[in-house]
């Protein structure tokens, strides 16, 4: 049912460079806004191909984008089947935890993706939010100073709002 409710018909087997294709189709959709269009090229491509990890990872970041978090936590876990040493994977999951308020589970997740790539900035943005939410200051701001002092990540607007965070972790706040 991987492909259920999808517009495009697929032959049974398709060889294995069309869900690269498959894949490119996702992002390109991704990239102009239209998710549901991403999601249902990532299935395809997955329906080729369970064993790539960055699939998983980009079905799980459109659902994580469609507020469908428990469907990005299935494809986080899937792609962290297939590769269970992916930092981006386990920092995904470690955010989608702690958008689910799953503490826990986002720490285990966000600690994994910092080991694994200790020079990944976003797993240290996602360890100071998590920190900051337990009451760990201390925590939180070696985490974001960590953080500012990799780089921005993907996220351009990460980097104002650690610095703002980090400013009133630092005045007690």
């Amino acid at each position: 049912a991987l492909l259920a409710g999808c517009n495009q018909s697929a032959p049974k087997a398709m060889p294995a460079g069309d869900a690269a294709a498959l894949f490119q189709q996702g992002n390109a959709a991704f990239e102009a806004g239209n998710l549901a269009e991403a999601e249902q090229a990532f299935k395809q491509a997955l329906a080729i191909d369970t064993t790539n990890a960055a699939y998983w990872t980009n079905l799980g970041v459109t659902y994580y984008s469609l507020g469908q978090l428990e469907d990005a936590e299935q494809a986080f876990q899937s792609g962290l089947a297939t590769e269970p040493n992916d930092a981006e994977l386990h920092y995904l999951l470690g955010a989608t935890y702690l958008q689910m308020d799953r503490m826990d589970d986002a720490q285990s997740n966000l600690q994994a993706a910092s080991e694994l790539a200790p020079n990944l900035p976003e797993a240290y943005y996602g360890l100071g939010a998590l920190y900051q939410l337990q009451g760990k200051r201390a925590d939180a701001i070696k985490a974001f100073e960590r953080f500012l002092e990799i780089g921005p990540g993907q996220d351009p607007a990460a980097v104002p709002a650690a610095r703002a965070t980090l400013e009133a972790l630092q005045a007690g706040q």
